[in-house]
């Protein structure tokens, strides 16, 4: 189980994803001007990062209303399945992604934010990590958003 304090701090890192993702999107579309390449891959990230939020808060809901559900794979897990959502076509911006994904975040940080000790230690269980916490459910979403986050690094 992960420590308590370091959830919190976790939750922390969670809150400043939206804004990791609008620093980096810039300089990763600044990067390749010209091809579009760089706003192609700025709006597949958010639309990404707006996917996994909806399944990682399926999760959290779950550990948080019932004893020891089974979650669905997480983005990120093997066989986890694809992270772009249905809703999030190749006509969607990535304005619109971010904006998306800014909103369904803050909405899941309040939750974290209010959970006690005892909820942050609610168990799923999870089809390829097996029982997992809540604590450990915030360490899964900031390893993902910092591997989504990866992918926009100008090289």
């Amino acid at each position: 189980m992960a420590d308590l304090l370091e959830c919190l701090i976790q939750i922390k890192g969670l809150a400043d994803t939206p804004r990791r993702l609008a620093m980096r999107a810039a300089g990763f579309a600044a990067a390749a001007p010209s091809t579009g390449e760089g706003t192609a891959g700025a709006r597949d990230t958010a639309c990404a990062l707006l996917s996994a939020e909806a399944r990682f808060r399926r999760a959290l809901d779950a550990m948080l209303a019932q004893e020891h559900p089974a979650l669905e794979r997480l983005p990120g897990d093997p066989g986890g399945g694809p992270e772009r959502s249905a809703a999030a076509g190749p006509r969607e911006s990535f304005e619109a992604c971010e904006r998306a994904f800014s909103v369904a975040r803050a909405d899941t940080i309040r939750i974290l934010e209010a959970c006690t000790a005892e909820q942050l230690n609610r168990i799923g269980l999870d089809p390829s990590r097996g029982p997992m916490t809540v604590a450990d459910l915030v360490a899964v979403m900031l390893a993902h958003d910092t591997d989504r986050l990866g992918d926009l690094i100008v090289r």
